[in-house]
């Protein structure tokens, strides 16, 4: 908490402590700056902590503007699985393998002749390959799989450290986090973004505010008198213990049934993850048995493997889904200083590190260094959520 008669102050105020917000002081620290990161619950208590942690833009939308992004944030997050862990001592699980998109019918073969053409129109090869080639990559497979895609590009990590170690590292070079609900955004007579309200009374002042909000953007509309046309999906997850002795082999590569979606997912310091549900609830963050038997249903169509399997956990998080697919990276039109990083819908994780990085440079030095153009909020007049 701050206290209301002696407002805090910060070269650039974060509202959000998720993956975008930590990894966005982290890389303005880095410029030698001094930014404060405001969050109401927890850090990385949302979907930044929750998520499956699978490093892919095709989960969701396929977004060509998102899509162009890709392999720039790929070599961060390659680049972050290096430096972070030498500078906080935190592993955060980053781990590259193989990824197998299967088909079990000639419906699935046609989507996946598809999947990879339009994969290679930019620049992404995959390599194709029989049922009997997919099969012997992986014992788990137990359908008649006849053919399959091997993707060598979708690392995963553990998203609940990496944003917790992103932050560290930021606070190491002089970030701050304060705890509290931002409820109003400050300005100067200019029409300048000069800090935030907390719900205490307290302010916050900076030289520039970043709202990096995840689901719940939407209540900036009210501040910024422009539409963020942004609500929750919830997306819940199933978690499989390592098999005991005699059970089978560990699960080595990442699986997916294109005919029925959901994906078998390998982590490196965490259980096996059934992934996952895309569900609009509103803010309701509870776990359903209806989920985890669709998740688990789906899955046991790939792998039958999934009939004995020791189920240690479900989870649910909420992603903050745009209203035409398309995350919201930029400055806010009208203002000086406000920007918005949001929309990602699941693949926060996924491009955390490009959108910070292009919101930093902004911040710092006026322009990125990434085409984030298609991203403007601007565009956001023009939809409805």
């Amino acid at each position: 908490m701050t206290n209301p008669e002696s407002p805090e102050t910060a070269d650039i105020v974060i509202v959000g402590g998720g993956i975008i917000g930590c990894l966005t002081a982290y890389y303005l620290a880095q410029r030698g700056l001094k930014p404060t990161v405001i969050e109401a619950d927890g850090i990385a208590s949302g979907a930044s902590g929750t998520s499956a942690g699978w490093l892919t833009p095709y989960s969701h939308e396929c977004d060509a503007a998102m899509l162009a992004l890709s392999p720039a944030t790929l070599r961060l997050h390659a680049g972050l699985a290096e430096t972070l862990p030498a500078v906080t001592g935190i592993d955060h699980g980053y781990r590259p393998g193989a990824y197998l998109r299967c088909a079990v019918s000639d419906t699935g073969v046609t989507e996946l002749r598809e999947f990879q053409a339009q994969r290679a129109s930019e620049g992404v090869d995959m390599e194709w390959l029989s049922g009997e080639e997919t099969r012997a990559m992986s014992p788990w497979i137990t359908a008649e799989v006849i053919a399959g895609l091997r993707s060598d590009n979708e690392p995963t990590v553990d998203s609940y450290r990496l944003t917790m170690s992103a932050l560290q590292a930021a606070e190491m070079n002089g970030a701050r986090v304060i705890s509290g609900r931002v409820i109003g955004l400050l300005s100067s007579s200019e029409g300048a973004a000069s800090g935030v309200r907390l719900e205490d009374g307290s302010e916050v002042h900076g030289g520039a505010v970043l709202l990096a909000m995840g689901p719940w953007s939407g209540e900036a509309a009210t501040w910024l008198d422009h539409p963020v046309p942004v609500r929750p999906q919830r997306g819940q997850l199933v978690y499989l213990a390592s098999p005991k002795d005699g059970d089978g082999p560990e699960l080595e590569v990442g699986l997916n049934i294109v005919e029925h979606g959901g994906s078998l997912i390998r982590k490196r310091l965490s259980d096996t993850i059934v992934a996952a549900s895309r569900e609009f609830v509103g803010f309701d963050t509870s776990i359903t048995t209806s989920a985890r038997d669709e998740l688990l249903l789906n899955a046991a169509r790939l792998s039958d493997r999934i009939q004995n399997a020791r189920i240690s956990g479900q989870t649910a998080c909420l992603r903050p889904y745009s209203a035409d697919g398309r995350a919201y990276v930029g400055s806010v039109p009208g203002w000086d200083n406000a920007y918005l990083a949001t929309g990602h819908s699941g693949e926060g994780i996924h491009y955390g590190p490009v959108t910070a990085a292009a919101v930093a440079g902004l911040i710092a030095d006026g322009a990125s260094e990434y085409d984030i153009a298609p991203l403007t909020p601007a565009r956001a007049g023009n939809t409805t959520v």
